[in-house]
């Protein structure tokens, strides 16, 4: 008898009986076929095993795969947290966006972030990160990395916590309360959430902060906030359904309030007192104000579904966000001098009655509203001996709304501007060696990609995208990929029509004179903007070897560069102020009164950088087998089941006939190692990752005729100082018996600020951060729970953000720290502690 076992498109309805039999049997059993079975001889044996629920299909391995033990581990009260614990595996290093990643569910499209940030930690089984070229796929930008949550079939959990945090400084109380509704069933899923937060406020008094002459005499530190007083409140809604037909809809709502109320300081003048000036602050009238408040209103869907062979979606977002924001700013003082030049009044008096004008409130509100639209098409081209050619098709339209209206004094501003998107793009991938072709055993895994984009924007006229790859795994678990991208991007709406603000009495280190002073900062929209072109290239090694289960090393090339470049207006240096001299207002003597931070163009920005590092965790205490290591591919998948399982077809993947390498495609589901009574999993594990990036080159040129900056040789766009040539990222944990612990750091080296010759030199000191979480859950200690009942469900958290109180040190050439670089400006919060307490009903 000749049985061969290979993958193929065909169904499982062609493969023989008994040998599906064979493989369906439980570890252990075995499957006889007898010379009797005479009707199977000679046949070929097609076996192909279907995708477990939640999959993705791609040939891309994931540079992180969570377990449901592993998620346990991090103690961690929902999806947002978790990201926030594992960020320098999820945040693209691309240099691109956001930096977020894309969020699937059971490896299906959603509307968005909000979609699943709120659920509990108990209701994933499975957490996959993918690399950015994974995005292409689900028709997003190649900007961002892919994160698959494949939930539970099954899970109903009511959770409440409550969260309080100081700085060990004093100074500001941080209080949380939130709670959480989550159902999952075979073919529906309800989360909702609701949360309370309120920041109390931190001043300058609070820290200590050194003032000038003028302020010492009025105590200014007690007039100005560090970090403002807020209070944020959050209402998230989500509901999911899978239909008999193979389709599922998902509805997302939301709603977001926030107010802050920040002290600005006091109102101030320069008087004119025979012949010299004076500047001194006025007490009459109180602090100056700037009050704002944010309303965001947003609503999201998502159809998925299956035309033939072919997965398709369908998503659509609103988003409605209104600004209000009121700045206060000194009164007049001109009825104030004509009485000191007249001699009746002394300048230097406590009060000066009427004669001082009232502060004048500017006001500005911004409505921004956006819709965005996306439907994808994906499925199976064509299949080569190679394998199945895949390919994504998307369409979208696009719309954004900006209202915005100031007024300043007596003169309203308004700002209306819209822009429609209509947009095109299609992503391709062709296997062109693969386990199924001999040639695999001489070059390995071999497949490329590429995509082609076009939007027609509004305002901007066509724009286009495109990109190449390519995946080689000359091994099994060492993978090589290289892409480049090219995109034409335009400015945001926000960037060309923000309305216009003045901010009165900012601290701004003045490099010219080496002084600090307190300056007018106007910020709001610039509408000569051009396009940006965009042009990346990236390389990248990601090595799981067999020998070291739980181990992965990844490595990754990154190359930046990009013409007119749109950017927020860089830190004043006299290279800066050299090229954009209209930018800057000087008074008579040559002191800094204002500076104009509306967006200016870069000619060109290039950086080239290196980012490697390993993730390595390991188990005890249990026995081996499932969880965060690699599929058993002899194992029979689980049978599809709960939402989007309809007709029998994994969730986001298409049905047996859709591709020749079904058996072989990324299918990690896990659901972990075994599990105590409530589905708590059992044993311990320990985990370790740490990542050293080195930047080789940090280049800004602003137009010709203009001395290049260097960011990495003393050249700065920020108040932070210029680019560390080294950065480096810890995170590992600890977790056994239901105590665990987390610990995370960053260090970045030193840089330092050229003030040229007629300024100072700033030396911005290396930084130092460590943040550690430890929690107990409270169900695993003994019978603690059973003498107070009302612990059952419970857990509690002490989290340290920034153990060692490190905080940035800059210093001038003489060794001194200018007013606007104190500590407390850098950083007010400080060291961090905070108590959690969070319990399932």
């Amino acid at each position: 008898m000749n049985n061969k076992m290979i993958s193929s498109p065909k169904s499982l309805l062609a493969a023989s009986p008994l040998v599906l039999a064979g493989l369906l049997m439980p570890a252990g059993a075995s499957a006889q076929i007898t010379d009797t079975d005479s009707s199977y001889a000679d046949e070929e044996i097609v076996v192909t095993a279907e995708l477990p629920r939640g999959a993705v299909i791609t040939e891309i391995p994931p540079v992180v795969e969570l377990s449901e033990a592993d998620i346990a581990s991090y103690g961690v009260s929902s999806v947002q947290d978790l990201l926030e614990a594992i960020s320098s595996q999820t945040t693209s290093s691309r240099g691109r966006g956001s930096g977020r990643p894309v969020v699937l569910i059971n490896g299906q499209r959603t509307s968005g972030f909000r979609e699943i940030r709120d659920l509990p930690p108990e209701a994933i089984r499975t957490v996959q990160v993918f690399p950015e070229e994974l995005a292409l796929q689900y028709g997003y930008r190649p900007d961002q990395r892919v994160i698959n949550f494949v939930l539970k079939d099954n899970y109903t959990g009511l959770s409440a916590s409550a969260e309080y945090g100081v700085p060990t400084q004093g100074g500001q109380g941080r209080s949380e309360v939130e709670t959480t509704i989550t159902r999952i069933g075979k073919n529906s899923r309800l989360n909702v959430n609701v949360e309370w937060q309120n920041n109390t406020a931190i001043t300058e008094s609070e820290r200590d902060i050194v003032q000038d002459a003028a302020g010492e005499l009025v105590n200014l530190g007690d007039y100005r906030t560090l970090a403002a007083p807020s209070d944020n409140v959050e209402l998230n809604a989500n509901y999911s359904r899978s239909f008999d037909n193979g389709m599922s809809l998902s509805l997302n709502g939301g709603y977001v309030y926030d107010k802050s109320r920040g002290l600005q300081g006091l109102p101030g003048g320069t008087l004119d007192v025979a012949g010299d000036t004076l500047f001194r602050y006025f007490t009459e009238y109180g602090p100056l104000r700037r009050v704002q408040e944010t309303n965001t209103a947003q609503a999201g869907l998502t159809l998925n579904g299956m035309l033939s062979d072919w997965r398709w979606s369908l998503t659509s977002d609103y988003t409605r966000t209104q600004v209000d924001t009121d700045t206060d700013r000194s009164g007049d003082t001109s009825a104030l001098q004509a009485a000191i030049d007249a001699g009746t009044v002394d300048p230097l008096a406590v009060s000066f009655g009427p004669l001082l004008g009232a502060p004048v409130t500017d006001r500005a509100k911004v409505v921004d509203q956006t819709i965005n639209n996306l439907a994808t098409l994906s499925g199976t081209l064509l299949v080569l001996p190679s394998g199945a050619v895949t390919t994504t098709v998307r369409a979208g339209y696009n719309r954004e709304d900006l209202d915005s209206r100031e007024t300043s004094g007596a003169i309203l501003t308004t700002t209306n501007l819209s822009r429609d998107e209509i947009s095109a793009g299609i992503n391709i991938d062709i296997p062109l060696a693969d386990e199924n072709i001999d040639v695999v055993e001489a070059i390995g895994k071999l497949s490329v990609n590429g995509n082609f984009g076009y939007s027609d924007l509004s305002d901007f006229g066509g724009l286009v995208e495109f990109g190449f790859g390519v995946n080689w795994e000359p091994l099994d678990g060492l993978v090589f990929s290289a892409s480049a991208i090219g995109e034409d991007a335009a400015p945001t709406i926000a960037q060309l029509g923000n309305p216009l603000i003045i901010t009165p009495n900012v601290n701004i280190f003045d490099f010219t004179n080496g002084e600090t002073v307190l300056a007018s900062i106007t910020t709001g929209g610039n509408l000569a903007l051009p396009a940006e072109k965009q042009r990346d290239i990236k390389l990248a090694v990601n090595y799981r070897p067999e020998w070291l289960d739980g181990f992965t090393f990844l490595g990754e090339y990154f190359r930046n560069n990009s013409d007119n470049v749109a950017s927020s207006f860089p830190l004043l240096t006299p290279e800066i102020e050299a090229a954009f001299p209209d930018r800057v207002t000087r008074d008579t003597n040559g002191r800094l009164i204002a500076i104009d931070q509306r967006p200016v163009t870069y000619a060109n920005v290039y950086s080239e950088r290196i980012r490697y590092g390993i993730d390595f965790s390991k188990r005890f205490g249990q026995e081996s087998g499932g969880g965060r290591g690699r599929p058993e591919r002899a194992a029979p998948p689980p049978q599809p089941s709960g939402e989007g399982a309809a007709e029998g077809r994994p969730e986001g993947g298409p049905p047996p006939e859709g591709g020749a390498n079904t058996e072989r495609q990324n299918a990690r589901s896990g659901g972990g190692p075994g599990g105590r009574a409530g589905g708590r999993p059992s044993g311990g594990r320990w985990q370790l990752s740490a990542f050293h990036t080195i930047r080789l080159e940090d280049r800004i040129k602003i137009r010709d005729g203009v001395e290049e900056l260097d960011l990495l040789n003393g050249s700065a766009t920020g108040s932070t100082g210029g680019s560390p040539r080294h950065e480096f990222e810890i995170n590992g944990g600890w977790f056994n018996n239901g105590i665990g612990f987390r610990l995370s750091g960053e260090h970045q080296t030193a840089t330092r600020v050229n003030g040229g010759l007629t300024g100072s030199d700033l030396r911005f000191s290396d930084l130092t951060t460590f943040n550690l979480r430890m929690f107990i859950n409270l169900d695993d200690r003994g019978n603690l729970t059973e003498n107070i009942p009302f612990l059952k469900g419970s857990r509690i958290a002490f989290k340290v953000d920034n153990i060692f109180n490190d905080i940035q040190t800059v210093r001038d050439d003489s060794g001194l720290i200018p007013l606007s670089y104190q500590q407390g400006y850098l950083d007010p919060v400080g060291r961090y502690v905070e108590i959690d307490f969070r319990k399932r009903f």
